[in-house]
């Protein structure tokens, strides 16, 4: 998520089956039914997270080492890289233009990065180290901080795809190339004809073309495709495996547009290669009130003015975005591969944005309302159901750690103690829950308030329940699952910073905690 979005997003602040149930009414009640012989869908969808460059990736950071366990506990598959601009000496390989005699490359802090997220992450990996570096723009040089852990969001001021000193995306292309070398083949030559010598020959599965640039350096969509063709092209020769990520596109306004030029085939170079993946985020927010919360992050339609899309409005954003695939490119798969919410702890003000917008914020962690971080992994859970549903291949939340001045309400961890979270342990219960090759069957709630979705998994039936009410809600499963010895695993304020909280289910039914999501299956002795 990124500075220029969240101020966006604030100035418009001041259907699938697990919304499919209009004639439900919320309640302190809902009953669940399921049809196991009916089977709607076979999940292709793979629930994972970021890994974001910033302070607490630094090995200096003392809290370095736990947040690596946190992400290596996880286990999740399809685990993306984010090298992001906002850290420039972690992310940007030369920081300097090269000359005709010299060239720059330094990847001093990049590299313990990409070095620790292969140790402690297994199968696909995703990579994006997608920043534009600022020289190959036509502006004037920003003070970048000597310390790598500082933010600098003036990286990327000014820049635009007007801008650009070669259009084509050729120079781009030719940078791309040379990181995916450095990382994959052992090394590069640089611009002048220079060996640099890497050692590293890593499996790059995904690599992403930029990332939401449409508000990064405001390029246009047929300027991003330029690019991305180029890039795609360029990287092809090296390794014809690999599948690319793009256009990493953000906002309501963005995204069908951007979709429909993207996806047609008719707007690339006959010479790239096909488009493997359309990969897109979603960001939704809400001020700091739990009473306002089931409206902002899972019930209210989406507005004109909207940045991003509660759980409600994004099924239906997402429909359209299946729609408009099938018919452009019914090929390509679909990456969700940032989600996230961001609460607005105080008042935005206009003349003041980097200094009360969330993004940006250095508050303390317990300034944040312990029931934030359950709301957050419900709306994440809520959007799993949809995806899953609509054969979304991945949905990736957003971030293992947020920071102060870096996105502070999108974490999954204590950034003082590096302990996980609610909004970690949803994702920590849904990948250990639910994945690709799971059975889903026709579900139904009676309750609007609480999503549901039954799946036949190879672990055996299982039930995955969202309560998006601010209420405690009671939930009957009464004849859903057979069994003497059900029990559920659940996340809710209660279980905080632990594992999800494991207890019997007695009589089949359920007491949901406001925003609680849980996963009932049959249990032993």
């Amino acid at each position: 998520m990124r500075t220029g979005i969240l101020i966006t997003v604030i100035a418009a602040l001041a259907a699938v089956p697990a919304f499919a149930q209009a004639p439900a009414a919320a309640g302190d009640k809902a009953t669940i039914s399921a049809k196991w012989d009916t089977v709607v869908k076979v999940s292709e969808t793979v629930p994972t997270t970021q890994h974001l460059a910033n302070a607490f990736t630094l090995r200096s950071s003392p809290l370095n080492k736990k947040l690596l366990k946190d992400l290596r506990d996880l286990h999740t598959n399809d685990t993306r890289l984010q090298l992001w601009f906002s850290v420039p000496n972690q992310v940007v390989a030369e920081l300097k233009e090269p000359t005709a005699t010299e060239t720059f490359w330094d990847f001093k802090y990049i590299d313990p990065v990409v070095v620790d997220f292969y140790k402690n992450t297994t199968g696909v990996h995703h990579i994006n180290i997608g920043t534009i570096p600022r020289w190959m723009f036509k502006v004037g040089p920003v003070e970048i901080p000597n310390d790598p852990a500082a933010s600098s969001y003036d990286y990327t001021k000014d820049t635009t795809g007007d801008l650009l000193k070669d259009p084509t995306g050729k120079q781009f292309a030719d940078f791309q190339a040379r990181l995916f070398q450095w990382y994959t083949q052992g090394g590069f030559t640089d611009e002048i004809g220079k060996y640099h010598k890497s050692g590293y020959h890593y499996k790059i599965d995904y690599w992403g073309i930029l990332n939401e640039s449409v508000l990064e350096n405001h390029l246009s969509v047929e300027q991003y495709t330029k690019i991305y063709d180029a890039v795609t092209e360029a990287i092809h020769k090296i390794d014809p495996s690999v599948e690319f990520m793009g256009p990493e596109v953000v906002g309501a306004n963005f995204l069908l547009p951007w979709e429909r030029y993207f996806l047609n085939p008719k707007n690339h170079s006959p010479s790239a290669p096909p488009v493997t993946w359309f990969s897109f985020h979603n960001y939704v927010m809400a001020m700091n009130d739990p009473a306002t919360w089931q409206g902002k992050y899972f019930t209210d339609p989406m507005g004109e003015k909207d940045f991003g899309a509660t759980a409600l409005a994004f099924a239906g954003q997402l429909r359209e975005v299946v729609k408009a695939r099938d018919e452009l490119s019914p090929k390509t798969k679909i990456a969700i591969d940032e989600l996230g919410t961001f609460v607005l702890l105080k008042p935005f003000d206009i003349n003041n944005q980097l200094a009360t917008n969330p993004a940006n914020t250095s508050e303390p962690y317990n300034a944040y309302n312990p029931l934030y971080w359950v709301a957050s992994g419900g709306n994440w859970a809520a959007d799993f159901i949809t995806a899953e549903n609509l054969g979304v291949q991945l949905i990736s939340m957003t971030q293992m750690v947020g920071a102060p001045t870096q996105s502070e309400s999108c974490s999954m961890i204590n950034w003082e103690t590096a302990q996980p979270n609610a909004h970690y342990h949803v994702l920590e219960l849904i990948n250990s829950n639910f994945g690709p090759g799971d059975k889903i069957v026709a579900t139904q709630s009676t309750s609007s308030d609480v999503l549901a979705q039954a799946s036949i998994t190879a672990a055996g039936r299982k039930v995955l329940l969202v309560n998006s009410s601010n209420k405690p809600v009671q939930v009957s499963l009464a004849g859903v699952i057979e069994g003497s010895h059900l029990k559920a695993e659940i996340v809710d304020e209660a279980s905080g910073e632990n594992a999800p909280r494991k207890e019997p289910v007695t009589g089949a039914e359920i007491k949901l905690a406001p925003f609680a999501v849980a996963v009932v299956s049959a249990g032993s002795k």
